[in-house]
């Protein structure tokens, strides 16, 4: 069984969690879009004058708290996915949450290229 796959049948059987993690989104957009460019990018400028790795700090962190709004459905994925592999939960989830953290902190660092012109 492929995620493509277990995604499906978790949204078919769990319409709700993919709702109300989109609904959730948009009256939350200043924490998952504020905290990384105001609080981590200031951070991290204040103590590393690198500016690819505040870039890249801003980019991390806004993929970490986007991808906490999907944390249910990863779950009920992970646990579908352990069972096919006979492996570990626990692996399967950090497995799986890593890979949408690095997806959604390379699609925030392009949409700030495109939205900077940097």
């Amino acid at each position: 069984m492929t995620y493509r796959a277990l995604y499906k049948n978790v949204l078919q059987k769990n319409f709700m969690l993919g709702v109300i993690g989109l609904m959730l989104l948009f009256p939350t957009f200043f924490i998952w879009a504020g905290i990384p460019f105001f609080i981590v990018g200031r951070f991290v400028e204040s103590i590393i004058a690198n500016p690819t790795l505040v870039y890249f700090s801003i980019a991390l962190s806004g993929g970490i708290l986007f991808s906490l709004y999907f944390l249910p459905i990863n779950l009920k994925v992970a646990r579908g996915m352990a069972e096919v592999k006979n492996g570990s939960l626990l692996s399967s989830f950090l497995q799986l949450e890593m890979i949408w953290i690095a997806v959604v902190a390379v699609i925030w660092s392009i949409g700030m290229a495109i939205l900077f012109n940097w």
